[in-house]
Order: structure tokens, then C-alpha cells, then sequence
């Protein structure tokens, strides 16, 4: 596991068993230093780690950075080696103070400790890329990037509430965690500390929704540009890069403007369609494509695997890329076109819909009009899973945290000038808000870039009108434009080119889905295989026995924990068995269970009644029983 961990001001804290748990696959680079009053190590995938701290001229100053630094604005903007990220931030600091952090553009957190005035900085990037967890202790505090670890380090206790809101939705919204006294640093912040005294945080940046009025052509030429000056500034001609490749046009996207020295991969179950026009990709750009198979155990091996380095944000299984790090060796440096649907495509904006009867609700193109935070909160609002003792929906347990304020919309140390942004970067703003562990888990895996991050590409985002991101598609047009070979390939969710129209290609996808759920065709060889690159885990869930065995494995701490149910995890597994639905509730529930850190919450309670003082009825033996028949009657299945 990469990251960074320390103390400030807290010298009897020990931080040892903190920085061990920064090394998850053996494989980092790790270097600690303690000096005085800060103790700080960092675990990087690079052997440039023992390179850090970087000091200033004066050597007053150190910096440690965990990520990447691509450039920084001055008079124009400069790239800079992303090798040299932690020297960049300690010249610039140099030259500028804090204002530094303001001129910046990378996915990092850094650390400036400066020994003159017994100040510790703590530099996040504008949407929070690699969060930053704090504990206050009674003479300074305690910082990581592993929030389990960080947690059993100061002993800290559940939020009922908040790990309720993590088990719905797959993360703690704004920069709170589900543990009592540990925070994260906000995004676009410096944060700053003084030895034994105050502490002030500045925001240096916050998203601002500002449409222009400008034809949709102004936005694809400026969105080409950029993402050609993007990619070909990340590039670096002496490494191997590897693309995570699917059969949409995000991806196709970077096929197309092709990084030196290129492998292609692939995920999936199967030969499916969207591994079928992965391949012809690859092909028509001349570049080798590498075919990263999930075998029928991978999802069992990712619970036991993953769930050590999640912080609360994401499902064990989101991890795409662990397990395929023997393959993924052969390259130097991922690069993913994550996050394009977030910022380009109207990922997070809620849309109309429309009941067509048997076929399901449909999403419209048309934004969902949200004119006050009640209506928001209407808008996420969904039941609780119902292993959860916590009352309420989601609504009720975001409710008491998010309120309007002169400065506007404020959610547990998170700033959204107005709904607008609150609507729009609810879901990657933090991106510890993201309920998706595909970025963290590729940071951990291995280096890795996307330049949908990249901050000349954020601020256009923030610039391009609602009707454009839901009624059109700059990522196809691009791709038309930069690669018209590579869009006449059909995308595999749509079944037609990505030089299509929008109108065709929506229409299209939404005939493919109902083809795929009504007509016969080429159908999965396995009904828990799926016809796009993720395991459809509804079915898996049917047909293995590694949840059941989980949960079953786990019934002390089902019993113990006062936020879960027992009885109730049995009924929602038997549930899903009969019906199905409660994938997402129930993976939720098994990636909390192996988790280390649960280990420690479960020591905290006082061990359960045993079965013959047990209340009430037979419910949860009932249903036990009706698992274990369930089980005896697949004896194929494991």
C-alpha cells in the first residue's frame, strides 16, 4: 500500500505499526524520517522514494509529496517532471509560501514541514486525489492516507450513523469518515499547523460552475486541444505505458493519441462484445492488446485482498487491477480515461425518467430540476440495506450535516458555492465521495495517470453548459475528429459507431439493453458472466458460496457491532437468493467484514449472548438453516 503516515507534536505516539501498514503488496519503496517533533513516512511504487524529503536552498524546509505533480501556473503554465514533483513544491514554496499550492496542477497531497517556525503544511489537490486522514491526541495529532490503520493507531470508535451511510452508499459523504475524531483534510486546501498552538485551513480552489455561451463546436475544438497537450505533455518516451482498454470511447480516446511504448488491456469475464470491440481497437491502432481474464475465484480472492486497503469509500471488487499485477508488470505506468462520464458526459446530474411498463425506467436526457437542498436530498435519497439497525433513509442521515451558509452549500468540510455544484461534484468532489475504488485501487497497484484529472480539462468541464454534457457527447466527437477509423468501430454498449449522432447512439443503447434482456443472441457462457467488462455480481452472489460463508464466518461480529444485524444479514442474503437486488447491500457488507479494522471495532463491544439466552423467536436459525440448504443443494458451486 502507498501512502503517508506520521505524527505532529504527538512524539509518544507510536507510528511503527502506521507505517508497516503502508506496505500491502511487499513491493513499495519506503523511507521514514523523524526529526524533533514530526515523524513522517512514505511507501511510493517508485525507488525515488528515498529522494524525500526534498529540503529548500536554506534547508529550513522539507517536503514530502505522495502522488503526482505535472506543472504549475506563472506567468504561463510550465510542466514540470512528475519526478521531481517533491522539489518542484519545495522551490515553489520557496518563492511563493503557501500561495504555492494555488498554482499547482497533479493528483497529490503534500506535506511542508518548515523547522523555523514549527509549521507543518498539509497540501491536498484540488479534488482531494489522495486524501489525507487526521486524529487529534492530546499533544499534537496523527495523520495517514490509511484510514484503518490510522483508526486502530488512536483506538478510535464507530459513527453508527456515518458507517450506516457507508454500508447504503458505498461512502461518507464530505470529509467526514465513519470514525469519532478522525477527519479527512478538505480537497483544494492548505492546511496548516503550529507546534503546540493554533491550526488554520485556507481553500485555495473550489469547482464553480460557469457556462459559457458558446457554440458546442468551441467546446470540442478547446476539449481536443487540451487533451492532446494533456497526454502528450504525461508521456514519457522511455517508459512503457500500459492503456486500460474497454470497448467504449473514453479509452478509445487514448488509443487514439497513443502514449509512447503501448500495451493495451483488457478485464473480463469472457469473450464478450466489449472485450470483441476492445480487440478490433487495438488491432485497427497496431498496438498488442493484453487480455486480463478473471477466472471463476477472483471476486473470493479480491474480498480477501482489498478489503485490507479500503477507506470507506468503494467495493472491495472495484479494485479492478489487483490480481494482475504479474501482467501489468510488463508496463511502467498505467493510464485509464477514468472520470470522463463524471465531468464531461453528465455523470452525476440527476436526469428525468420515463416508465415504460415492463421494460423498466428509462433515463431521459433532461436534467432533474433541484432548486433547493431538500430536493437534493429527495433526489439521493434511497432505503437503508436492511441489515442496518440504524432507522431512517439516506436522506435522514445526510440531512443534519448539509446547510446553506454565506459562502454556500456546506457539508461536513466541504464548500459548494451553490447547488449547482452540489448537484454536479457530489460524486467526485472529494473523490473520497466517489463510491468507486477503480482510482484508489489503481494508485495502489501500481503508477498510473488519467488526464481527464488534469486541471486545464476540470476547468473546461466546469465551463461546458448542462444541455451539452447530456444531449451530446465531446468524447465521441473528439474521437471522430482526432481518430475517425477508431469511431467508426461500434461501441460496444451501443452497438454503433461513436461517429453516430447522440440521438442514434442514445436510442441504440437503450434498444441493446432491452435486446439483451428480451432476445435471444450471444449470451454469456456463464449466467453470471456479463456482457460488459464487469461481473454482473447479482448473479454471482446466486451461484457461489463466498458471500454465505462470509457472513456465516462473521456472525460474532454481526452480533457485536451495534450498527449491523445479524438476523438482518441473514434475511437480506435469503432475500437476494430469492429475488436478488441486494448485490450492492450485501458486497457493502462482505468488504466491511474483512476488513482489519472491523477486528478492532468488534473488541470494543462486549461479546453477545450465547444461543440458548438468544432473543427473539428462531428467526435468525431459520434462516440459517435456509442458507445451508441452499448451499448443500449446489455442491458444483463453492
Amino acid at each position: 500500500m502507498t501512502g503517508l503516515c506520521g505524527s505532529f507534536g504527538a512524539v509518544d505516539h507510536d507510528i511503527e505499526p502506521l507505517a508497516a501498514g503502508l506496505e500491502w503488496t511487499g513491493r513499495e519503496e519506503t523511507a521514514s524520517y523523524a526529526g524533533g517533533d514530526l515523524s513522517v513516512t512514505l511507501a511510493t511504487h517508485t525507488a525515488g522514494t528515498a529522494d524525500q524529503p526534498v529540503r529548500t536552498r536554506n534547508g529550513s524546509v522539507s517536503v514530502w509529496t505522495w502522488g503526482t505533480v505535472w506543472g504549475y501556473e506563472g506567468q504561463e503554465y510550465t510542466p514540470t517532471d512528475p519526478d521531481r514533483s517533491a522539489a518542484v513544491c519545495a522551490d515553489l514554496y520557496t518563492r511563493y509560501g503557501t500561495e504555492f499550492a494555488e498554482r499547482l496542477n497533479g493528483t497529490f497531497v503534500a506535506l511542508v514541514a518548515d523547522e523555523a517556525e514549527d509549521v507543518l503544511h498539509i497540501v491536498t489537490d484540488r479534488l482531494g486525489t489522495h486524501p489525507l486522514y487526521l486524529a487529534s491526541t492530546d499533544d499534537g495529532f496523527v495523520f495517514s492516507t490509511n484510514l484503518q490503520g490510522l483508526a486502530e493507531s488512536v483506538d478510535a470508535t464507530a459513527d453508527d450513523r456515518l458507517m450506516a451511510e457507508y454500508l447504503a452508499t458505498g461512502r461518507v459523504s464530505g470529509c467526514a469518515t465513519p470514525f469519532e475524531g478522525i477527519e479527512e483534510v478538505p480537497p483544494g486546501t492548505v492546511d496548516t499547523h503550529v507546534l503546540g498552538g493554533s491550526s488554520r485551513r485556507v481553500r485555495y480552489w473550489l469547482p464553480r460552475y460557469r457556462p459559457l455561451d458558446r457554440p458546442y463546436s468551441y467546446f470540442v475544438d478547446e476539449f481536443v486541444d487540451r487533451f492532446r497537450q494533456v497526454v502528450a505533455e504525461y508521456d514519457r518516451p522511455d517508459e512503457r505505458h500500459g492503456l486500460l482498454l474497454s470497448g467504449g470511447s473514453d479509452s478509445r480516446l487514448l488509443l487514439a493519441t497513443q502514449p509512447s511504448n503501448l500495451t493495451a488491456y483488457h478485464m473480463s469475464d469472457w469473450m464478450s462484445p466489449e472485450a470483441t470491440a476492445a480487440e478490433r481497437a487495438a488491432h485497427a491502432a497496431d498496438v498488442d492488446l493484453e487480455w486480463l481474464r478473471r477466472d471463476r475465484d477472483h471476486h473470493r480472492r479480491a474480498l480477501a485482498s482489498n478489503s485490507r486497503m479500503m477507506n470507506f469509500y468503494g467495493r472491495f471488487d472495484q479494485a479492478h487491477t489487483t490480481g494482475f499485477e504479474e501482467t501489468l508488470g510488463d508496463a511502467d505506468v498505467l493510464v485509464s480515461g477514468l472520470y470522463a462520464d463524471s465531468l464531461f458526459k453528465g455523470g452525476p446530474l440527476p436526469k428525468r425518467t420515463a416508465d415504460f411498463g415492463p421494460l423498466g425506467n428509462l433515463d431521459l436526457p433532461l436534467s432533474r430540476s433541484v432548486d433547493s437542498v431538500e430536493s437534493f436530498l429527495s433526489t439521493v435519497d434511497r432505503p437503508l440495506p436492511e441489515y442496518l439497525t440504524v432507522s431512517g433513509s439516506l436522506a435522514d442521515l445526510l440531512r443534519p450535516d448539509i446547510r446553506r451558509t454565506d459562502r454556500g452549500i456546506e457539508h461536513r468540510g466541504v464548500v459548494y458555492p451553490s447547488l449547482a455544484e452540489l448537484v454536479g461534484c457530489w460524486e467526485f468532489y472529494p473523490m473520497s465521495n466517489d463510491p468507486d475504488l477503480f482510482y484508489y485501487g489503481l494508485t495502489q497497484t501500481m503508477p498510473h495517470w488519467t488526464p481527464f484529472l488534469d486541471n486545464r480539462l476540470v476547468d473546461l468541464s466546469l465551463t461546458m453548459p448542462r444541455k451539452y454534457q447530456l444531449r451530446r457527447n465531446v468524447v465521441n466527437d473528439a474521437l471522430d475528429r482526432v481518430a475517425p477509423d477508431l469511431a467508426a468501430i461500434p461501441n460496444a454498449r451501443t452497438g454503433t459507431a461513436a461517429s453516430r449522432s447522440f440521438a442514434v447512439q442514445f436510442v441504440a443503447a437503450r434498444l441493446a439493453s432491452i435486446r439483451r434482456r428480451f432476445l435471444p443472441g450471444k449470451n454469456p457462457p456463464k449466467n453470471y458472466f456479463g456482457h460488459g467488462p464487469w461481473t454482473p455480481i447479482d448473479k454471482l452472489l446466486q451461484r457461489d458460496r463466498f458471500g454465505m460463508e462470509t457472513i456465516g464466518n462473521a456472525r460474532e461480529a454481526l452480533e457485536r457491532l451495534p450498527f449491523v444485524s445479524w438476523d438482518g444479514a441473514l434475511r437480506c442474503y435469503r432475500d437476494h437468493l430469492a429475488d436478488g437486488g441486494n448485490d450492492d447491500d450485501l458486497y457493502m457488507l462482505l468488504g466491511l467484514l474483512r476488513m482489519p479494522v472491523t477486528e478492532h471495532l468488534v473488541d470494543r463491544y462486549d461479546r453477545p449472548s450465547t444461543d440458548d439466552d438468544r432473543s427473539p423467536g428462531d428467526a435468525s436459525p431459520a434462516s440459517e438453516r435456509a442458507l445451508r440448504q441452499w448451499a448443500d443443494s449446489r455442491p458444483g458451486e463453492r
